[in-house]
């Protein structure tokens, strides 16, 4: 009994350990991915202010060239110093704008006369001109119906070439794209270039907006007065004027994802990858669609919460196991000590066989199933001849001895269904049940009659032993255990009278 609770509390404490565990895991994993899901949605909210912070600055330079836009639209000339003072309000601090130019639309037959108007204010050498490919040295323009040279521009000092420069053939592939755009009274955007004036330096796109003719809603080319170009640089833009996140270094690559093959804008060349997230944003400038990539430059650091969840209930787990265990070892002691209560309730103190209590129990049960199958049972009544003797002349304690060593005696000569027992001093009383013949119990009482004697005559001291046993056999007549164990008791009664040393089965006969 104790072995099967010990073993059904180690597998309980096995499998707390193993939920506890499995818990522990389960509790780390969830938690670590709800972490690192916090993570991630903090630092894509940061990425995600910063693509709106972009978005917003490049909104702010089409701004920028809708200022300079209303006010040629409300003027139907503007000069030169006009423009220079306007810009003058405009573009102070805006390092992103290159250059704000003017590109008015000049027919074939005003060409030489705008010519010497940009050369008389010292520009424009070679007249109306345009880029040879693939040098991009300045030629002059070739015979068009039409030009739209670049005649003012600010800044002025670093613009300075490019007055003259046929904008439409320089800053628009195909060259009649800004004219399309105009003619449905929408502007263009360019896709990024290298400024002439610094070909190294931050790529830069051109917004086309056209300048219809005052007063005018009519977007016909007859109506086009000409292109005011803003040049912006993306990259400045994005490294100057973005503010950085606090704490959280990261790179920025923008994208130009206009056409079927996305190309980058910056930076230019290629940028070992952050190790930490990145997160893609669409942007917006005129016509042309960008993407902004904000990634990271540390890798995702998660707080050290999973890992205290898990170790919390690992330490509860430990707790209960603990418990558990101090819970066995009390009930392990309970139950040593339930069996020993029940050893010396149903068993007899001296030799460990059953006593008269145990025996009368497991006698009506044996005898109540006599009724429902073949077979009988025989009760005996064994009392050891001249036990007395060995009280008296040897001691009590050697008496005890005796009693104790033909006990199990008993055990090894009968059968494995056979119950002894010791009702009091030297008188035992044995069940045999489940006979077959009369046969089973004289072959069985005879050895053990046979083997108590070979017992004495081995131990000199106590040769004289010997045991005399009455047998009653249940049958349809009787089986009360109590009726059938006086007439054993009056059967060994008269086996000590015929001689002792021998069994005697009751009979009628022995009533008489």
């Amino acid at each position: 009994m104790r072995n099967r609770y010990s073993t059904y509390y180690l597998a309980l404490l096995i499998l707390i350990a193993a939920a506890g565990a499995f818990g522990a895991w389960k509790a780390y994993s969830v938690s670590r991915l709800l972490e690192e899901k916090r993570v991630d949605d903090n630092l894509r909210e940061l990425a995600q202010i910063q693509a709106f912070r972009a978005q917003d600055l490049l909104s702010d330079a089409e701004r920028v060239l809708e200022a300079f836009t209303a006010y040629f639209q409300s003027s139907e000339q503007v000069t030169e110093s006009e423009f220079r003072r306007f810009s003058s309000v405009l573009l102070p601090g805006r390092n992103d704008v290159y250059a704000v130019h003017w590109a008015p639309k000049v027919l074939s037959s005003e060409r030489k006369a705008h010519e010497a108007a940009m050369q008389a204010r010292g520009l424009a050498p070679k007249g109306i001109f345009e880029l040879a490919l693939p040098s991009l040295s300045p030629v002059p323009a070739l015979p068009r119906p039409r030009y739209f040279p670049i005649t003012f521009t600010e800044p002025l000092e670093q613009n300075r070439r490019a007055v003259g420069l046929d904008a439409a053939l320089r800053f628009s592939q195909p060259a009649d794209g800004p004219i399309e755009m105009a003619l449905q009274g929408r502007s263009y955007t360019t896709g990024a270039f290298p400024i002439v004036q610094d070909e190294k330096g931050p790529l830069a796109v051109a917004i086309f907006q056209p300048v219809h003719v005052y007063g005018t809603d009519s977007w016909t080319m007859q109506q086009l007065r000409g292109f005011l170009l803003l040049l912006l640089r993306p990259e400045i833009l994005l490294t100057e004027r973005l503010e950085p996140i606090s704490g959280q270094p990261y790179q920025v690559r923008l994208s130009d994802i206009s056409g079927a093959d996305p190309k980058q804008i910056y930076p230019r060349g290629n940028v070992a990858p952050a190790a930490g997230p990145e997160y893609s944003f669409p942007l917006a400038l005129g016509s042309r669609e960008w993407q902004v990539d904000i990634a990271f430059e540390e890798p995702v650091r998660v707080s050290h919460a999973p890992a205290a969840i898990a170790g919390l209930i690992i330490l509860l787990t430990l707790v209960v196991m603990f418990a558990l265990t101090r819970s066995l070892r009390q009930s392990s002691a309970l139950l040593v000590a339930n069996n020993k209560l029940s050893l010396l309730a149903n068993r007899d103190p001296l030799t460990g066989l059953a006593n008269r209590r145990s025996i009368e129990e497991l006698a009506h049960e044996v005898l109540a199933l006599e009724t429902r199958g073949e077979g009988f049972s025989a009760v005996c009544v064994v009392d050891l001849d001249n036990f007395k003797k060995v009280n008296d002349s040897l001691g009590h304690q050697q008496g005890d001895i005796l009693l104790m060593e033909l006990a199990e005696l008993f055990q090894q000569t009968l059968r494995s269904s056979d119950i002894a027992a010791r009702i009091g001093g030297d008188e035992f009383v044995l069940l045999m049940p489940q006979l077959k013949s009369l046969n089973d119990v004289t072959g069985a009482l005879q050895r053990l009659v046979n083997s108590i004697r070979a017992y004495a005559e081995d131990h000199e001291q106590v040769s004289y032993v010997s045991a005399s046993i009455g047998v009653a056999l249940s049958g349809s007549d009787c089986r009360d255990f109590i009726l059938l164990q006086q007439r054993a008791d009056r059967a060994m009664y008269e086996a000590k009278k015929a001689g002792k040393n021998r069994y005697l089965i009751w009979s009628p006969d022995l009533m008489s």
